[in-house]
């Protein structure tokens, strides 16, 4: 099912786990999940997985995707009292509404707390900084590009996928 919006690039998730260090016992949170593909891939270290998205068609490709997740409908700050008390990672891919929800996470995150958010627009990503800096979790912002190989003349190329921005932060 082909969602509106920017699938995050399966490259970009690697990246993400490896920033998260999810551990087995952590409950994970996934905010604008999307197809569920980031809590596909955190599945692999822990089976306590939570999405949220404002899409129906969203939540329900989640939950195909990741059938003992817990996926809820709706706009995160409206949702963050059906969550477990603690999270201990989280990857937001949807940062709308996220001057609102955000006091809710760090509320909600236990002391060694990850956080990443993957953006396409240089102002949001500058802006999700500043939102961290508040808090005091921001720890690291990186610029990701990847570019695809394919033939060309009997040779290979590369043609660039369309950048993002990853902002980490960290109890």
């Amino acid at each position: 099912m082909k969602l509106p919006g920017t699938a995050t690039q399966e490259e970009n998730i690697y990246v993400a786990m490896g920033k998260l260090n999810i551990h087995k016992d952590n409950v994970f949170l996934d905010i604008g999940c999307g197809s569920g593909a980031v809590s596909e891939a955190a599945l692999r270290f822990t089976d306590k997985i939570y999405g949220i998205d404002s899409r129906p068609e969203a939540v329900a490709a989640a939950k195909l995707r990741v059938p003992s997740g817990i996926f809820l409908k709706g706009e995160a700050a409206e949702l963050f009292s059906k969550l477990p008390q603690k999270i201990d990672r989280c990857f937001i891919g949807g940062t709308r509404n996220m001057s609102e929800f955000f006091p809710m996470l760090i509320e909600k995150a236990n002391p060694d707390f990850v956080v990443v958010s993957n953006l396409a627009r240089l102002g949001m990503a500058s802006k999700v900084v500043v939102l961290m800096k508040k808090y005091g979790v921001f720890h690291e912002f990186l610029q990701i590009q990847i570019s695809r190989g394919y033939e060309l003349s009997s040779d290979l190329a590369l043609k660039p996928v369309n950048p993002i921005f990853m902002v980490v932060g960290k109890c």
